[in-house]
């Protein structure tokens, strides 16, 4: 058993495994599964990301896994199928009684603090959700993710209701978007813009029938966009929602955006110049959201309901020998990929296996790799 360390931009460290037992009546030790990669993980190993992290550092806040070992007060828990919060919150400050994603104390797991990258692994059970719907291990390590998205959502339900909706960006924020909009809020249709091309080919089987797939405008062009005639000649969509992390995504967002439209911020770019002037001149209403606490259980069963679909975003998986290749992927790799996983339950020392996956591989191996 190993644990897979990012060390430095561009450095991944295989260690011995770290010894981990419960130290608390409510701590329990799982055992990982199943990894998959964020674009955050690959900003953290490129040295590019661009929120709060810190070196060294086990990554991986999206998982899936097992609890081996128990507390006493933890002992429901224990043989349970579990994946978990990427926010560490406090459950004590003013802000967790509203919205535990913005604990004034918060940390992340496997951006400021050790993550899952690991087979064992020590952790408090308020962080951990129990499967209670069978799914297979790769689907239940995309529950973070969902549910970052759904817990963006949920607040703007009304606004999605029967409208034509805007996401920027065709990552896996923005299938989870087009899927979640389509299937549990109710969008009368979807629009997904995607500046690379072949990224859009890559998605372009694995949208739903509501949604259309295109690329954005030109940058210059919107950047020309002054005026208020102009402004409102491009205010197409009353609901958009930013899932890109550039900064010429987020001004096609608000480019884009009704006049009084809502705009949903959920990439994070590196720092850039921003269009403040439509904001204000387009009367526009914006909310960042960072977090899927809170929303678990819900994106959990809807995974369940729609497991199939969501299955074939994992269009890649590879055993531990092969992260740092995986971490390394360029851009024409990240491209050909939705979401790539490693698979924990083989050795790091084991040979890397080529080649994407198959959807609906999960569910062969289920019986053995749960």
């Amino acid at each position: 058993m190993t644990d897979l360390v990012v060390t430095a931009p561009g450095r991944l460290d295989v260690r011995p495994a770290a010894p981990a037992r419960p130290n608390g009546p409510d701590e329990v030790v799982v055992e990982v599964d199943r990894v998959t990669l964020c674009g955050s993980d690959y900003g953290l190993f490129h040295g590019t990301y661009g929120g709060p992290s810190r070196y060294p550092l086990r990554f991986g806040h999206e998982w899936s896994g097992r609890v081996v070992a128990a507390g006493r007060h933890a002992r429901p828990l224990l043989g349970r199928a579990v994946t978990g919060d990427c926010s560490r919150w406090c459950g004590a400050c003013r802000q967790c009684r509203e919205d535990r994603n913005r604990c004034e104390r918060i940390e992340k797991f496997g951006l400021t603090v050790d993550g899952f990258s690991v087979r064992r692994r020590t952790v408090h059970r308020r962080y951990l959700y129990p499967d209670d719907h069978g799914l297979a291990p790769g689907t239940l390590a995309m529950a973070e993710f969902f549910a970052v998205v759904h817990h963006a959502l949920r607040p703007v339900a009304a606004a999605a209701r029967g409208a034509d909706v805007l996401v920027v960006g065709a990552g896996a924020l923005g299938l989870a978007a087009q899927l979640l909009l389509a299937r549990a809020f109710g969008a009368g249709g979807v629009t997904v813009m995607e500046r690379d091309p072949a990224k859009r080919r890559t998605v372009a089987g694995l949208l739903e029938p509501v949604t259309e797939l295109g690329p954005p405008p030109d940058p210059d062009d919107l950047a020309a966009v002054d005026g208020y005639r102009a402004m409102a000649r491009r205010a197409r969509h009353p609901l958009v929602v930013e899932c890109s992390g550039t900064i010429e995504g987020v001004n096609c967002a608000l480019a884009l955006a009704g006049l009084g439209a809502t705009v949903v911020w959920l990439g994070l770019p590196r720092p850039g110049t921003l269009r403040p002037d439509l904001v204000v001149a387009k009367g526009l209403t914006v909310r960042g959201s960072i977090g899927g606490t809170g929303d678990f259980p819900a994106a959990m069963r809807f995974l369940a309901d729609h497991e199939e679909r969501a299955a074939a975003f994992v269009t890649h998986r590879h055993p531990a020998a092969a992260a740092a290749r995986a971490l390394a992927a360029g851009p024409a790799e990240r491209a050909a990929a939705v979401k790539v996983q490693l698979d924990l339950t083989t050795d790091a020392g084991e040979a890397p296996v080529a080649g994407p996956r198959r959807p609906g591989d999960d569910h062969r191996d289920a019986g053995t790799a749960r």
